[in-house]
Formats: C-alpha cells, sequence, structure tokens
C-alpha cells in the first residue's frame, strides 16, 4: 500500500486521473515544446523547398552589401513569395528559425505565470527585454 501511495507522490487524486493543477502544468509546457518543435519543423521544410527550387532554377546570387540592401524590404520579399524565388523562401525559413526560440520565451512567460511560479516570470520577461533592447539597438545601428 505504501508503495502504491509512494509512486503516486500526491500528484493523483485517487481516480487515475491527475490533479487539475498537474495537468494544467503538463500542459503549459507541452505548449512550449509545441511551439519549438512547430517553428522548427516549418522551418526546415521551407529550408527543403527553398533549396530544391534553387537546384530546379539555379541562378547567381550575390551576396553583396547592396544586393542585400536590396532585397530585405517588405515589396521585394512579398513579390519573391509570390514569384516563388528560393531565396525570398530560405530568408522566411531563416527568420522563422530565429523567432522561435524568441516566441518560446514568450510562451514560457505564460507557463510560468500559469504555474504561479513570480520569479521564473520576472526572470523570462528581463530575457525578452534583453531580446527586444538588442533588436532595437541593431536597428538603430549602435556601433
Amino acid at each position: 500500500m505504501k508503495a502504491s501511495a509512494d509512486m503516486n507522490n500526491g500528484k493523483n487524486s485517487g481516480s487515475g486521473q491527475p490533479k487539475q493543477g498537474a495537468s494544467e502544468e503538463l500542459n503549459v509546457y507541452g505548449d512550449v515544446y509545441k511551439v519549438l518543435l512547430g517553428g522548427m519543423v516549418v522551418s526546415t521544410a521551407l529550408f527543403v523547398v527553398g533549396i530544391v527550387r534553387a537546384l530546379l532554377r539555379p541562378q547567381f546570387v550575390p551576396l553583396t552589401p547592396d544586393w542585400i540592401k536590396q532585397h530585405y524590404h517588405w515589396p521585394v520579399i512579398i513579390e519573391g513569395i509570390r514569384a516563388f524565388d528560393p531565396t525570398v523562401i530560405m530568408l522566411i525559413a531563416t527568420a522563422l528559425l530565429i523567432l522561435t526560440p524568441i516566441a518560446r520565451v514568450i510562451v514560457s512567460i505564460y507557463a510560468f505565470a500559469v504555474d504561479h511560479d513570480r520569479m521564473f516570470v520576472l526572470v523570462t520577461l528581463i530575457v525578452l527585454l534583453v531580446i527586444l533592447l538588442t533588436v532595437v539597438l541593431g536597428l538603430f545601428g549602435l556601433k
């Protein structure tokens, strides 16, 4: 009898089902996992599509600063999506791969809030603020 009580560790209401709080906690951390996995799978799929498309339609891409400056604008990206341009597809895949951990930080804030873990909410908010500050300073060209 003691062994079964030890196995439950208080995480079970006796009905074979986890307590509501434990179930909520598992669901929230499962959401964090799904965000990371989804971002990785979608970005990998976009990279594969971009590489296959580039192999089917080879073109020279001069990665000079001028070329990069010309191609990192919304109208060019939207036109590249319409034309199924492999460079734009891989650019989107790269952006998604970079944004996936940021989405994980945002979902983690929610997870810690649901778990009522104020210290980790604060720490994760600080991490998010550092990320945002870095992006803003990068946009202003701070050197």
